[in-house]
């Protein structure tokens, strides 16, 4: 009954709940280590995605309208200075203020045709009086008065201006003009000359780049768009009440919620005509990206988290399949049944060591037990046949039993007192060996730790010095980027000052074309050496232009790499300190490493001196014996006498009969174990 009870409780020992397994906790501790970096990673690098893609977003409108606005301007000042050479010319001035000949009518026209040929385009030039009634078109076609006109009125007083946009009564087609005034040789306004423009040809400027663009003029009103031409029926789109209309900024960028979502606007000021350049994007295109990166951080994150479980699942039964070996086997120990580990005893750490100690234990009991039944099982039948023969002694030797009794008892009891002492003093013997080799394996791993500790000593020391050594170079690095940014300054000043010589250098072109026009035959062939020399004037204009943008992307490149140099510079300081307090942290780790060795030292001496004083008992024992066996002796030869042998025999009788009880107990215990 009570092997039964015993094996039902190791049975139910064996059982560990879920939560309480250590393979859970394992895994449960692995996966905690491998999420919550991953979280907090994935939500800084998102973070900091939106925030860059923000501010990369804004840069970048902010380079569109500024760069759109360039090519708008162009086509304004292109248009601004042909009319200002036609207006100085002196054929013009002799038109209004002497009257109309037919030499100065045809020198204006040819030169009015050679303007609208450059520009390659189908806008007419006008002259008009100082009353706002045209005096000459470029396509002699019908005069209409215009003194009503904004364009013509700031003109008149002398104002170089851009009209906002119109309707042509006569082309139906939406338009601009840019209007200048003639002055005589005294600066007094005399007449009027404008030029139109198609306002749909800014479409295709703005299309180019497949962004979303639109321009505003001088009144608000929505002049072109990148995605789409406007109508000239169409109803116009007022941007009145918009920032870059009140706001009385040249250029900005706001966040502007109108459409029904957030999009980002940056805008320019054209400075000839006072229109407006704008480039939009919208928050959720901007943040696409920075999305779609968070969403593969993720969804990498699921596949490391994957990994990490399938690795700890794999890691936890390394672990917990040695432990449920050894659980398995002591739960047989504990239903009486010896049964060896044959799993994992090659295992070279621990658990390995575990298993292996674990046969030990259980092959002794074996051997103890084997050894305890045979013993049980010869006493049980000697005591048998002792008792038999006891009985019949002890009929003829009653009366010498109480002498024999009084000496045997004596000697059995010294005898047991020796045997128990003997067998404590083994086993503080074999508790003292434990301790000293226990004490030795630990002597061997504190050097071990201590020589690991030096060595990463050693390694934090050089990753130091490395470390210091990269800063040095991050810093030489900023200086060149620095020294860079300084020469795309100086590039950009140089590139202003070929761009301001283009420009003269085309109205002098103008100027001269002008004059060989009026030389006739003989002007001719300057007239061509002109008109090349404004060629060139105009690709030097655009040359500029471009090594202008190539130099601002550069510029805009270098602030950033410096920006960027400096996170890492502040990053490696960071690194060095982190450095600092680990060598201080290994320092500490080697002074404690060196006292442990030395606590283990001593105790293995002591252990040492324990061992030889054992010995010592162990001698006293052996001499004990040898006295108590000398006792035993004596009393049998004072047994010789019957007298001794009934007591003897009365002695015997009674312990074989009780020792044949124990026996027989001795059996029914052994019997647990199968």
């Amino acid at each position: 009954m009570k092997t039964q009870a015993g094996a039902k409780k190791s049975k139910s020992v064996n059982f560990v709940s879920g939560f309480n397994s250590i393979k859970t906790k394992i895994i449960m501790a692995a996966i905690s280590v491998a999420v919550i970096p991953l979280i907090i990673v994935v939500s800084v690098n998102f973070m900091k995605s939106q925030s860059e893609s923000i501010r990369s977003s804004k840069d970048n409108l902010s380079w569109s309208a500024w760069y759109l606005q360039a090519a708008v301007q162009q086509i304004f000042e292109e248009n601004k200075t042909a009319l200002m050479g036609l207006a100085s010319s002196s054929s013009m001035i002799d038109f209004l203020k002497n009257g109309e000949t037919s030499e100065n009518r045809a020198d204006i026209l040819r030169q009015m045709k050679l303007i609208n040929e450059s520009f390659k385009d189908d806008n007419q030039i006008v002259l008009s009086n100082m009353q706002g009634m045209m005096v000459l078109r470029s396509d002699e076609g019908k005069c209409v008065d215009i003194s009503e006109r904004d364009y013509f009125q700031k003109a008149s007083k002398g104002e170089v201006n851009v009209a906002a946009v119109f309707v042509s009564g006569s082309t139906k087609v939406r338009n601009t003009c840019i209007a200048v005034p003639v002055k005589d040789d005294n600066g007094n306004v005399i007449g009027v000359l404008h030029r139109s423009y198609n306002i749909n040809d800014l479409h295709a400027i703005l299309a180019e780049d497949g962004i979303e663009a639109f321009i505003v003029d001088n009144a608000g009103i929505l002049a072109a768009h990148s995605q789409y031409e406007i109508d000239a029926d169409a109803e116009p789109v007022d941007f009145n009440k918009s920032p870059y209309m009140t706001s009385g900024k040249e250029s900005d960028t706001y966040e502007s919620t109108v459409t029904g979502h957030r999009t980002y606007v940056s805008y320019v000021k054209e400075p000839v005509s006072q229109y407006t350049i704008c480039v939009a994007e919208s928050v959720d295109t901007i943040l696409a990206g920075a999305r779609a990166s968070a969403f593969s951080g993720i969804v990498l994150g699921l596949i490391v988290l994957v990994v990490v479980v399938i690795f700890s699942f794999i890691m936890s039964n390394k672990f917990t399949a040695p432990i449920l070996e050894v659980d398995k086997s002591l739960g047989e120990l504990a239903d009486g049944k010896f049964k060896k580990i044959r799993r994992f005893v090659n295992r070279k750490d621990e658990l390995g060591k575990i298993v292996q100690n674990t046969n030990s234990v259980i092959e002794k009991l074996e051997t103890i037990v084997s050894y305890i039944k045979e013993s049980a099982n010869t006493v049980g039948n000697s005591s048998e046949e002792l008792s038999e023969m006891a009985n019949q002694i002890a009929a003829t030797t009653e009366s010498v039993a109480g002498a024999v009794q009084e000496i045997a008892t004596g000697a059995a009891q010294q005898a047991e007192e020796i045997q128990s002492a003997a067998e404590g003093s083994n086993k503080i013997t074999k508790a003292v060996e434990s301790v000293q080799g226990s004490s030795n394996n630990v002597n061997e791993l504190a050097a071990r730790m201590k020589k690991a500790s030096e060595d990463s000593s050693k390694s934090l020391m050089s990753l130091q010095e490395s470390s210091s050594g990269m800063t040095t170079k991050i810093e030489e690095i900023s200086a060149k980027i620095s020294a860079t940014q300084e020469a795309v300054a100086d590039i950009n000043e140089r590139v202003e000052g070929i761009s301001g010589i283009a420009s003269q250098t085309n109205l002098l072109s103008l100027n001269a074309s002008i004059e060989a026009a009026r030389s006739g035959e003989y002007g001719r062939g300057f007239a061509v050496v002109a008109s090349e020399i404004r060629q060139l004037a105009d690709d030097s204009e655009n040359l500029a232009q471009e090594i202008r943008g190539v130099m601002d992307a550069l510029l805009t490149q270098a602030q950033e790499a410096v920006k960027a140099a400096v996170e890492i510079k502040e990053g490696n300081i960071e690194q060095q300190k982190a450095l600092a307090n680990t060598l201080l942290s290994v320092k500490g780790m080697l002074r404690d490493i060196e006292q442990t060795a030395s606590g283990v030292n001593v105790i293995s001496s002591d252990a040492d001196e324990c061992v030889a004083s054992n010995k010592i008992v162990s001698d006293a024992m052996s001499s004990l014996t040898a006295i108590s066996e000398e006792n035993a002796a004596s009393s049998e030869t004072t047994g010789a006498s019957v007298e001794e042998l009934s007591a003897t025999v009365t002695t015997l009788a009674e312990s074989a009969s009780g020792l044949h009880d124990v026996a027989e107990k001795l059996n029914e215990e052994i019997a647990f174990f199968k």
